[in-house]
């Protein structure tokens, strides 16, 4: 298979996966409100200052996603006793669970992916995409982009 057609067929691939597993692309949820919520599940309790800032959205913007998913029960809002101009921000149970659902339905998507492969191309494809996976990594360790 020629570089060209690999590359594309490679590019296509990691489209079809995010339209068909990623809740923005399947219309559940705005950017900014998946975005808010991978950053609390990845670094817990943070104010609406400090998600708009380590997302890169206004604070407004990040205030109104916030009071969004406060309204579907995915995240609490609760104001500072010690200052309540900070609005500390929080996953709910459900939150968390919503995150986990989208993370176990792009891995099912893929499992059906390599469902059509031999045991034996499934093998070797995964020899070969741990090499591709490793190189993308030290690229991204040298800032090689």
């Amino acid at each position: 298979m020629a570089s060209e057609q690999m590359v594309a067929d490679f590019l296509e691939l990691v489209h079809l996966v995010r339209r068909l597993t990623h809740p923005v692309q399947r219309g559940e949820i705005t950017p900014e409100q998946y975005w808010l919520l991978r950053r609390l599940g990845r670094e817990g309790p943070l104010s609406v200052g400090e998600l708009a800032s380590r997302i890169g959205i206004a604070q407004s913007s990040a205030t109104t996603a916030c009071q969004r998913l406060e309204r579907i029960g995915l995240v609490t809002r609760e104001r500072q006793k010690g200052d309540e101009r900070v609005v500390l921000v929080a996953l709910t149970e459900e939150g968390r669970a919503r995150l986990d659902a989208w993370s176990e339905r792009r891995h099912a998507a893929a499992l059906r992916m390599l469902a059509t492969l031999s045991p034996g191309e499934r093998s070797e494809f995964g020899l070969l995409l741990r090499r591709v996976l490793l190189r993308a990594q030290e690229m991204d360790e040298k800032g090689d982009r």
